[in-house]
C-alpha cells in the first residue's frame, strides 16, 4: 500500500507577517539605492558644468590676451592696467603689463610680460570659476 504524501501547509490565520518583514527590507534599500544614485548623478552634472565653465574662463583670458596684444602692436605700449572687460558672462581683466627693453648685438626690441585673468561668478560661490594667463610678448 502506498501512502500518499500530504504537503504541510500553514493556515492563512497561523501566518505572522514573514512577507511584511522582508518587503519592508527591500523598500528600504531600494530607496537607499535611488538616494545614492540621485546624489552621484547631480555630483556629476555639477562636475561636468564646472570643467565646462573652466574651459570658458580659458578661452576668455585667451581672448583677453589676443586683445592685449593688439593693443601693444597698435600703440608700441602696455595699455592701461587695470583695464577690464566683460564678454559672455566673464569679466576679463588685465592685471599686469611690463616692458622689458632687450639688446642682441645690433638689434634692440621691447618684451612685455602680460597678466590676464577671467572671472564668472563670486568668489566662494558653487559657481565660481577664474583662469590666469601670463605670457611675454614681442613688441612690434
Amino acid at each position: 500500500m502506498k501512502m500518499k504524501r500530504r504537503d504541510h501547509f500553514i493556515p492563512i490565520n497561523m501566518q505572522r507577517g514573514f512577507s511584511l518583514i522582508s518587503t519592508l527590507f527591500m523598500v528600504v534599500v531600494l530607496a537607499a539605492l535611488g538616494a545614492f544614485m540621485t546624489r552621484l548623478n547631480i555630483s556629476q552634472q555639477t562636475t561636468t558644468t564646472m570643467s565646462l565653465q573652466s574651459v570658458r574662463a580659458w578661452y576668455a583670458a585667451s581672448s583677453g590676451l589676443d586683445w592685449a596684444v593688439f593693443q601693444i602692436n597698435a600703440a608700441s605700449s602696455c595699455p592701461t592696467v587695470p583695464s577690464n572687460f566683460s564678454a559672455d558672462g566673464f569679466t576679463i581683466s588685465l592685471t599686469g603689463c611690463t616692458p622689458y627693453a632687450v639688446t642682441e648685438g645690433a638689434i634692440s626690441y621691447t618684451l612685455y610680460d602680460l597678466q590676464i585673468t577671467a572671472t564668472s561668478g563670486t568668489f566662494g560661490s558653487t559657481g565660481f570659476v577664474s583662469r590666469r594667463l601670463r605670457a611675454t610678448i614681442k613688441g612690434a
